[in-house]
């Protein structure tokens, strides 16, 4: 403890003492009795003693503490005294390792002004220089153009054109190189990956056939037909929206027909189902119960439309995919091209694209789901403008399928550029199902005749230089001349073309027509 707490300890005590005498003697009453007054003057006389004792107990402790103090003091002093003897010996250690780094960074500034003079020199010097050798330069250049009678710009620019084409032809070998020998290893492993593909497929069904005609053996129903066959084949028409024509018998042993076409395939076959119900009740009167007839088979149809897209679904382990598309699917049984039936074809993609992903690196489910879908704008195609792929991907989109989906769908004719690994599967598979032996069937003598008729067409019109009918007349690439051709002619003529094809050839489906106008110099060495 502190001098000053014991100070403040004496005091307390001696204030504690006086208020004790104080109270005690104001509270003594002053009628008390001898020995009352003994009893005071006692405790009086004891109270003065403790105050007495504590005061001075207090001053020798005091007194003690105050010694150690100084002492203490002295000490502290002394070993201060010592630091700061030491520290002024480095100081003055650290003083004169100083002086002389000094007087070497003033020699260095010194220097180093006068080497920033030298350089400021010699910079003036380089620029007069170089001024004068750029005046040099263009007198002689001057000279130069003035006796060669040519102008330098000129000559800069061809010999910088000359060196540009020069490499650009040895980039174009280099890439011409490197292309073919890409593409040579690229076919061998693309012929490797379908032959193991091919050799793991085996349909196990039959291709059936559409039949689009109902069959009157009856003679009486011929004669009402014959008579009234407006009647129930224009209610045929205006209920369902397909063209229905009655063809009469060639001979006895031949029954008439009635030939459907147009509209949607499934209403195509409800309407010939009802058309056969009808057909064989034998009687004018059974006519009105056509729509009866029809609506009852399109409601059969729907369900067994439905049960064969989840079966399909099911066999390729797929999920996820909305009711409506499942219909769709199933709808694509009664719709054929080049009498391949379209369900079969869509669930062939889809085995053969699973089959190719799992050989490329791709994944097959994506794959198989991706060729399952690719032709369900078939069934709509015949109400719904445009390509069936572009329908295919704007149905899958709108129930729910991924953009990645639904883009691959929409390319796999190129409607929409997509070089992905994933669109090259579906393409494919899809070229594979509809080119294996006996999967299709072209009526070679009509494809020649509308072959010829298209070109013929697109002959007739002039500056065309070359044409070429793709993917099986279903596109026209074209190029014309660009010197009788201008550019902004290019959307009438293909417009013209488009509208001179819908009239003067009979083709099913669309035909895209493209034009190509091109100005090409080139020169070989």
């Amino acid at each position: 403890m502190s001098a000053y707490e014991y100070l403040m300890i004496f005091a307390g005590a001696v204030v504690a003492g006086y208020v004790f005498f104080v109270l005690v003697v104001r509270m003594l009453p002053s009628r008390l009795s001898a020995s009352h007054q003994t009893q005071k003057a006692e405790v009086l006389a004891e109270a003065r003693k403790q105050a007495d004792f504590i005061l001075l107990e207090a001053r020798s402790t005091n007194q003690a503490k105050n010694q150690m103090l100084l002492e203490e003091l002295d000490e502290t002093l002394t070993d201060r005294q010592e630091d700061l003897k030491l520290n002024e010996e480095n100081l003055n250690i650290l003083e004169s390792q100083i002086q002389p780094v000094t007087s070497r960074v003033q020699k260095l500034e010194h220097d180093f002004g006068q080497i920033e003079q030298h350089v400021a020199f010699a910079r003036s010097t380089y620029e007069s220089k170089q001024k004068m050798l750029e005046t040099a330069e263009g007198n002689l250049r001057e000279e130069l153009e003035k006796i060669s009678r040519t102008d330098s710009n000129q000559i800069l620019k061809s010999m910088t054109d000359g060196i540009v084409e020069q490499r650009q032809l040895e980039s174009q070998k280099l890439l011409k190189l490197f292309t073919e020998e890409l593409n040579s290893g690229a076919k061998r492993v693309a012929a490797r990956f379908l032959s193991r593909s091919m050799a793991r497929y085996t349909p196990e069904f039959p291709w059936p056939k559409m039949i689009n005609t109902v069959e009157v053996e009856d003679k009486r129903v011929w004669d009402l037909l014959a008579e009234d066959s407006e009647g129930l084949l224009a209610r045929v028409k205006e209920l369902i929206g397909i063209e229905a024509e009655f063809h009469p018998a060639r001979d006895v042993e031949s029954p008439a027909i009635i030939k459907l076409a147009g509209g949607m395939g499934v209403e195509r076959e409800a309407a010939r189902l009802a058309l056969t119900e009808v057909v064989k009740m034998n009687h004018h009167s059974s006519w009105p119960k056509i729509a009866e007839f029809y609506q009852k088979h399109r409601a059969i149809l729907d369900q067994q439309a439905l049960k064969m897209g989840r079966q399909a679904i099911l066999e390729l382990r797929l999920d996820g995919i909305h009711t409506e598309v499942q219909k769709l699917i199933g709808y694509l049984n009664w719709r054929t091209s080049y009498r391949q039936n379209q369900y079969l074809h869509s669930f062939e993609v889809a085995v053969l694209a699973g089959l190719v992903a799992e050989e490329v690196g791709v994944d097959p489910t994506l794959a198989k789901r991706c060729g399952l879908l690719h032709d369900i704008g078939k069934v709509l195609d015949y109400r719904i403008e445009g390509s069936h792929a572009v329908i295919s991907g704007d149905y899958a989109d709108r129930y729910g399928e991924t953009r990645l989906i639904c883009d691959t769908v929409m390319s796999h004719h190129n409607d929409l550029v997509l070089e992905t690994p994933l669109s090259y599967v579906l393409k494919t598979a899809d070229t594979l199902s509809g080119a294996r032996p006996g999967a299709r069937v072209n009526l070679e003598e009509g494809y020649q005749v509308r072959l010829r008729d298209i070109d013929d067409v697109v002959r007739g019109f002039p500056g065309i230089t070359k044409s070429a009918i793709m993917n099986g007349g279903r596109e026209i690439h074209i190029e014309v001349n660009n010197k009788r051709i201008r550019e902004d002619e290019l959307e009438t003529l293909t417009a013209s073309i488009a509208r001179k094809l819908e009239t003067d050839v009979a083709f099913p489906g669309q035909i895209k027509v493209m034009i190509t106008r091109r100005f090409e110099s080139s020169t070989v060495a």
